[in-house]
């Protein structure tokens, strides 16, 4: 999925490959990789929302291109959050959530922010009881080097991205709509560290009476090898500029521990906490990697 979760799992595989040189030297490689997500906020809402998110995908390089894939599994305790894009928007407007509007200065049961006036979003109490499980939308995602130097430690790259509508759209797992985004990543070596910066901009669709706004994304990661490159420690910015009108977009912070073995394969930990209301309070997962 693509959220500002995700792209601080990718900044950590990135500089566990990059850091440690796992994939130096081969021609293609393909890998599996994984995760385990908890996250829980508000999401600038009255309710909390909790959500438990199985990722599997796998990638593929060959020379200079890579390309991924990824779908997740969620399990959510509440309707009042839509992934678009795989971004958690908190929408509110799902069967059995009435809005309203408040003049400025006033505050309602929930919405766009406290003291601000605009829509007020009120969670029918029926809906509270609720849980619902299933797959999310799939993402792929194709990255191409432009250029790599390896004497300077510098690498660019470009990339774009799609998000297949196949999720249940009254689920809240989707929008039943397409999702494209592109964008640039840009890394610099410097002995055992590493910095990277993903930037990029996302075309999302709309939900029915709810408009979404297109957002830019950034992702900034300063990691560094241990022992050899056998551990790495990863800590990380990435937000979204305002998906919903009035409503700070979702930005997190986040440190990830990695594990690299001699096979190839990895596992790593990370924990991240939401700096703005509409990113999750904080979230906790362990992602596993394997080269095939």
């Amino acid at each position: 999925m693509k959220t500002t979760r995700t792209a601080l799992l990718v900044l950590a595989t990135a500089a566990l490959a990059a850091v440690a040189g796992a994939a130096a030297g081969q021609e293609s490689q393909l890998t599996y990789s994984g995760s385990l997500q908890y996250a829980s906020g508000d999401y600038t809402l009255s309710e909390t929302t909790s959500s438990i998110l199985l990722f599997n995908g796998f990638s593929y390089r060959k020379g200079r291109w890579n390309f991924a894939a990824s779908i997740p599994l969620i399990d959510q305790d509440s309707p009042f959050v839509t992934y678009v894009g795989g971004t958690p928007v908190p929408s509110g407007r799902r069967e059995g959530v009435a809005t309203t509007s408040t003049p400025s200065g006033m505050s309602g049961t929930s919405g766009s922010g406290s003291g601000r006036g605009g829509t007020v979003i009120v969670p029918n109490p029926q809906t509270l009881d609720f849980n619902e499980t299933g797959l999310g939308d799939p993402v792929f995602r194709a990255d191409f080097a432009v250029f790599e130097r390896s004497s300077s430690g510098v690498r660019f790259g470009v990339y774009g991205a799609a998000k297949l509508p196949l999720a249940d759209e009254d689920s809240g797992f989707g929008t039943g709509e397409w999702d494209f985004g592109a964008g640039i990543t840009v890394s610099k070596k410097v002995g055992s560290t590493l910095f990277l910066a993903d930037l990029g901009y996302w075309s999302f669709s709309d939900l029915v009476d709810f408009e979404i706004k297109d957002p830019f994304t950034y992702s900034f990661g300063l990691g560094r090898s241990l022992e050899g490159g056998r551990y790495s420690v990863l800590g990380s910015i990435s937000g979204y500029t305002e998906t919903v009108d009035g409503i700070d977009g979702p930005v997190e912070a986040g440190l990830t521990v990695s594990r690299l073995n001699s096979s190839g394969r990895s596992l790593n930990l990370m924990l991240s906490a939401g700096l703005t209301e509409s990113a999750p309070d904080y979230s906790l997962s362990i992602g596993w990697r394997v080269d095939l």
